[in-house]
This record gives C-alpha cells, structure tokens and sequence, in this order.
C-alpha cells in the first residue's frame, strides 16, 4: 500500500510543478512548487498514519470476533459432551445398569455408604448438657465392593469399607465434648463365593461372631436401638452427683457380642435348608470363633418366613484372647409378625472367666412397624437391658429405652428420636452414681 501511495504522491507533485512553471518565473514558481508539494505530502502521511490505525484496528476486531467464535465452537462442544453424558445415564437407568463402573471391564463396582448424625440432651445427675456427635449405633461411613463373575456360580469379589465418624458418640464425655475424628479400616477385604461350597474372605473384615448378639429384625434397630444400648453415649460417664466417676456407660454396659472385626481369615458354609448357616474363622491376636446362623445369609439379615413370621437368630462361641477369660457366648433371636408388624427380640451374652464371676448381659425389646404415610414406614421399639459385672468396679446396671424412627425411603432416609434411662450399682468401695437420662434425635442418611 505505501508503494502504491508514493507512486501517486510522484505523479501528483508532477504534474503540479509543471503547473507552477507554466505561472511564474523559473525560481518562484520552484518555491512554490516545493511548499505545495511538502504540505501535499504531509497530508498524505497523515491520511496513510490513519489508514494504517484503521487496519490495525481491523486486524484486532477480526481477532476477537475468531476468538469468540472459537469460544462459542468450544461451549457447543462441551454442551454436546454433557448431553452425550446424560443421554448415556438416561439409558443405563432405564437398562438398570451401574453408572459407577470399575477400572476393569469384567469387575461390577458398587459404592454406597451413609451419614449417621445425633444430638444427645444428657442430664447426669450433676447438670444437662447438649452433645453433636456422630451415632456409633451405626456410624457413618462409604464402601466400595467389585464384584465378578468367574463362572460356574463362583464370584471374586473385593470390598473397602471405611468409618469416617467426627465427634464419634463413643468417644464424646462431659470433660471431652469434641473428640478427634474417628477413622477406621472397618473391611479391606477379598472374597470368593460358591452358593455349592460356599464362601472365603481373607483380609480385614468380621469374624464368625460378629453381630451375633444383635440380630434384630425392628425398625428401630437399623440407626438407634438395639442390644448395644450404650452405643450412642459411650464415652458418658457417670457422676456422684457433684463429680465424673471416671466410669463411662461404654464400660458399664455391653452386650457381649464377639470378636468384632479382625485381620481374619473367616469360612462361610453355603445356606443349607432355608436359612441354616456355619461359620468359623482364625484370626490375629489368637482370636477363634465359631456361629451358627439363621436367616444371616452371608451377613445379610434378610431372615427366614415361617407362615406370617419373619425369623432371624445366630449363637456363637470365641476366644477373645482377654486376659482372665476362657471363652464368650453370645446369641440374639428376632420374630416378626408380618401381618400386624409387631416383633421381639431377645439377645444375652457373657464371658466364662476364671475367677467365676462371669459378666454377663440381658437384652429384650418389643418393637412395631406400621405404616402411616406414603413415603415410608414407621417404627417404634421399647427396650430392657440388664448387665452384671460388666466392669471391674460394676454391680449391676439397667437400662429402658423408647425409641421411634420414620423413613422416607425414595431418598434413603431415616428420621428418628430415643429416651433412654441408665441406672448403675457399683461393688462396695466404688462411688456410688447417679441415674443418667438421654433423649436423642438425629437422622440417618443412605447412599
């Protein structure tokens, strides 16, 4: 463009200086024709100045209007993308089919878990206090399961289950109301199962008679009430009235249950009959079990019908490898009348020991499950439980409960409230306590 400028800017100042020539004498007309032809080319400068600014300011609008259309390009594509995501989720509910998938084209992966969080209005005797925990009843937590196929009825399967428990009501006391987080390797876990010979799981996870003491087919039993009453205020103590006792409602109350959840290896015979189970496992820490079940069906407490009644029951015998003790029984039985949902549950346990006193722990609840609203069933339990030598300072000690729950179930939730009373008789020389009252409330959440 400033090529073909100056081109014209030559002929211009030309042709005007032949013009000058012609109308004035040889020197003027030189004079005249330089001051024209200078302001001329000024001009020119300043118009190709201009020009070049307008091209410059072409140039940036066309880079912006290609960057907008690249950023609209760019939004049409990922507005594609989510639809495409969508579209896929849409047909895999409608197929029934998984929206978490494993890493491995032949392994089904299942996360699911909960959230289980209470507020517990305490009165010890000494004052009230309000407490925020996380319910150990049943406390919150996620797993992950991958499960496959091997054919020929035979399934490899994986499971982590993590407790992630903040302000766990276990561990929460009238001189401790904040309590670090809770975190435990519930299961980390590998199995094999054959409904023909039935199952083997080697890694973390439960022992032979874990749960045995707590088969319980009531609603209530699932978030708030069952046989472990001191579950949701363990780390409580009792007071003399003006001081701590420095004996908590954990160590005063116990139901005996088993060996809990051990580095193990735990045996799983198939389901004979219509719910007869055995199990047996070795675990670390010298710890032996063995449990024979009802209606458990590899842990799962689906139960047994029997005409209109529903049945769940387990007995189980172990080492727990304590100081002092030979062996631990522990049984539970539950039985619900389907038509009316009324149900008992009885459980007991204890410890044969060597210097005889034997603790040991009663439990018995009538419980109701009906249905008032659409959106779920409700359920109501009224609990007993009697301990004695639970502890090494420990008598006897009762506790009643009432407790009633409601569930949403499109949205996995559970709403539910308990009173529970606790009473305790200490051995002569141990500080006499007062009764403690609870009222609960508190919701849990599935996922």
């Amino acid at each position: 463009m400033t090529r073909r400028l100056s081109a014209r800017t030559t002929a211009l100042c030309g042709a005007l200086t032949l013009a000058c020539l012609l109308q004035t004498g040889p020197a003027g007309a030189q004079t005249a024709t330089d001051e024209r032809v200078d302001a001329l080319e000024r001009q020119l400068d300043q118009v190709l100045q201009q020009l070049q600014t307008l091209q410059r300011a072409l140039e940036d609008t066309r880079a912006e209007a290609q960057k907008a259309q690249d950023t609209a390009q760019t939004a049409r594509e990922q507005a594609e993308d989510v639809k495409q995501v969508q579209d896929t989720a849409d047909a895999r509910r409608a197929d029934g089919e998984p929206l978490v998938t494993s890493g491995e084209p032949r392994v089904k992966l299942s996360i699911s878990g909960q959230v289980n969080r209470a507020v517990n209005l305490v009165n010890d005797g000494d004052g009230s206090d309000a407490f925020f925990v996380d319910n150990d009843t049943s406390n919150s937590r996620i797993r992950f399961e991958g499960t496959g196929d091997l054919g020929e009825g035979t399934t490899l399967g994986t499971r982590i289950e993590l407790a992630i428990s903040p302000n766990n009501s276990f561990d929460v006391s009238q001189d401790n109301e904040e309590s670090n987080d809770f975190f435990d390797q519930r299961k980390v876990e590998i199995f094999a199962r054959n409904d023909s010979y039935g199952q083997l799981s080697f890694g973390k996870g439960n022992m032979a008679s874990e749960d045995t003491a707590e088969y319980d087919l009531s609603l209530v039993a699932g978030p708030i009430m069952y046989s472990g009453v001191s579950d949701i205020v363990g780390g409580l103590q009792f007071t003399d009235g003006s001081d701590l006792t420095g004996i908590t409602l954990g160590d005063a109350f116990f139901n005996f249950d088993g060996n809990g959840r051990r580095d193990r290896v735990l045996y799983d015979s198939p389901v004979f009959g219509t719910g007869l189970q055995v199990s047996g496992a070795a675990g670390a820490g010298d710890r032996y079990d063995l449990a024979v079940t009802w209606g458990g069906d590899y842990g799962d407490w689906s139960g047994v019908e029997i005409g209109d009644f529903l049945t769940l029951a387990a007995l189980a015998v172990s080492d727990p490898n304590i100081d002092d003790v030979d062996y631990r029984l522990s049984g539970s039985g539950s039985i619900l009348h389907l038509p009316t949902g009324l149900s008992l549950t009885l459980s007991g346990g204890m410890d044969q020991t060597d210097g005889g006193d034997n603790p040991y722990n009663l439990y018995g609840k009538l419980g109701w499950d009906t249905e008032f609203f659409d959106f779920g069933q409700t359920g109501f339990g009224l609990d007993f439980t009697h301990g004695e030598n639970v502890c090494g300072q420990c008598d006897d000690g009762r506790s009643v409960g009432l407790a009633a729950v409601q569930l949403v179930e499109d949205w996995g939730l559970e709403f539910y409230s308990q009173y529970r009373w606790f009473t305790l008789d200490t051995d002569s020389g141990a500080p006499e306590t007062e009764d403690l009252h609870v009222f609960t409330f508190g919701s849990r959440a599935k996922f």
